[in-house]
């Protein structure tokens, strides 16, 4: 199984997928951030976009990652990651479904405020893009986009811990552990 956690910067995808490799042992982390960072390291800076979405190379490296690590590895592929444009959610989740891979994809939300609040909890702040930082100004963009049923199952983040929203998505996905 692939377990896609998507939800805006700062929702608290890494925290939840971080809990959810804790209660599931044998889960392997697939983070394609480090995809898109490891893009950005072999291409000069006049070619890199502003964020990994716009990057035209960026989709079917992670697709392509993905499927590898599903095919070889005998675990749930747990994968943390924003993902607002659908065309570029499509050139990655629909073919890896085609593809035969069981993919369970669930949208972390909350409100804008409390986004905000973790992303100075985390330590963002004012930088060349703004007040609280590029992931800051990207807050509504990602909600509007991320709340269409397009990006269901969505899970509430708002005034829950990291643990009971991990919890709640294995739940969802018939995975959680046995006792």
């Amino acid at each position: 199984m692939i377990l896609f956690v998507n939800g805006p910067f700062g929702v608290g995808k890494t925290s939840t997928t971080g809990l959810i490799a804790r209660r599931r042992p044998d889960a392997l982390i697939v983070n394609p951030e480090d995809i898109g960072h490891m893009l950005w390291a072999q291409l000069p800076e006049a070619l890199r976009t502003e964020e990994f979405e716009l990057e035209p190379v960026w989709p079917p490296l992670t697709r392509c990652m993905l499927d590898q690590a599903a095919r070889h590895y005998d675990r749930p592929v747990v994968v943390p990651m924003t993902i607002a444009r659908q065309p570029v959610f499509d050139q990655i989740v629909r073919p890896l479904r085609e593809a035969g891979h069981h993919v369970r994809h669930f949208t972390l939300l909350a409100e804008a405020a409390t986004i905000r609040s973790r992303l100075r909890e985390r330590g963002e702040g004012p930088d060349k893009w703004g007040p609280l930082s590029w992931e800051g100004n990207q807050v509504e963009r990602c909600l509007d986009a991320l709340r269409r049923p397009e990006f269901a199952d969505h899970v509430d983040t708002e005034h829950r811990p990291a643990a009971a929203v991990a919890d709640e998505i294995l739940a969802r996905a018939g995975l959680l552990p046995a006792v």
